[in-house]
């Protein structure tokens, strides 16, 4: 190889890792010097390596609308994300890492970095957290696993850990010193349990169940390293949430009607064939299969449930272009 194709290599190599995604919010423990590489099982959890250096306090009331944004470019045809947050400012592999929002598909980005919404439920207590963003990619090379965190200081949640400690564990996978847990190449990750606030935010890659030993909720690694069992904007949709349960009929009136489900998705609380398995209600309803059950949601404006996936809404008469 020549000095000047050395040169033209190395600033490819170069540019694609300067490309990579960071979390630009919250604001990350070590802004200033956060990396972007795919974390190891030596740093885990959060860059340990690296220290826990606060250049600014993430404020968060819980109930309101926080928002998760990137730097970088390097997307890889998006992937699984999940949102989750650990009791204590500077976590060990120990720590236990609960789940408060899942994004299927389409995170960080499909074209680009984007930004996402997203809540702190009522069930974490106030004080002094860890918020944690991870992300298995779909198209990387090998499967990989990145993960930044950032300090929280949490106000108007719970008074105890109690609620806080049903909430699923963090998913764990692609760290073959940690866990058996492994994402197929080239697919979004199913997770074995999703929590309740699930965000599609792209369905155009293929969903596949991890392999190994993964769990039913995920968790943080166990003591001494040994092998643990883990269980868009450009703009993306609004998270979606569970609706309401009906009520009970009043006077001579019936309960309202439900959609009636299609492709052979489940009813409402009977059993889904697959955890992590995404099936409709209907076209105006989906769910992840959690533990064996379906919760419906409905789907995001401008979209329809068919066969298993969330799909743009189809028209016709006249021709209409989406910003994607």
């Amino acid at each position: 190889m020549t000095f000047r194709n050395t040169l033209f290599a190395a600033a490819a190599v170069l540019s694609q890792v300067g490309a990579h995604i960071i979390m630009e919010k919250p604001v990350p423990y070590g802004a200033d010097t956060i990396d972007n590489s795919p974390i190891t099982a030596a740093q885990f959890p959060c860059k340990s390596s690296n220290g826990f250096k606060i250049s600014e306090v993430n404020k968060m009331a819980v109930g309101e609308q926080q928002t998760l944004s990137f730097k970088g470019s390097a997307v890889h045809n998006g992937g699984l994300c999940q949102l989750s947050v650990a009791l204590t400012r500077e976590p060990t592999p120990d720590t236990v890492f609960k789940v408060v929002k899942t994004i299927m598909g389409g995170c960080p980005g499909m074209t680009g970095a984007s930004t996402f919404n997203f809540e702190l439920p009522e069930s974490i207590p106030d004080g002094e957290h860890t918020f944690a963003w991870t992300w298995m990619p779909v198209s990387s090379g090998q499967p990989e696993y990145y993960m930044n965190c950032a300090p929280i200081e949490v106000s108007g949640g719970a008074s105890d850990d109690s609620a806080f400690l049903e909430l699923p564990d963090m998913l764990v996978a692609n760290l073959a010193e940690l866990t058996t847990c492994k994402q197929q190449e080239n697919t979004v990750l199913q997770p074995p349990n999703p929590g309740d606030v699930v965000e599609v935010a792209d369905s155009s890659k293929k969903v596949a169940p991890p392999t190994g030993d993964c769990g039913a909720s995920g968790g943080s690694p166990p003591p001494n390293n040994q092998p643990r069992s883990s269980t868009a904007q450009q703009q993306p949709t609004a998270a979606p949430t569970a609706p309401p349960s009906n009520p009970g009929p009043t006077g001579t009136g019936g309960a309202p009607a439900q959609p009636q489900p299609t492709g052979g998705a489940p009813s409402a609380g009977a059993d889904c064939p697959v955890d992590g398995a995404l099936v409709c209600n209907g076209p105006t309803q989906f769910a992840l299969c959690n533990h064996g059950k379906a919760v419906w949601q409905d789907v995001a404006a401008g979209t329809t449930c068919t066969n298993g996936q969330i799909q743009k809404r189809e028209y016709h008469g006249r021709i209409v272009r989406t910003a994607v």
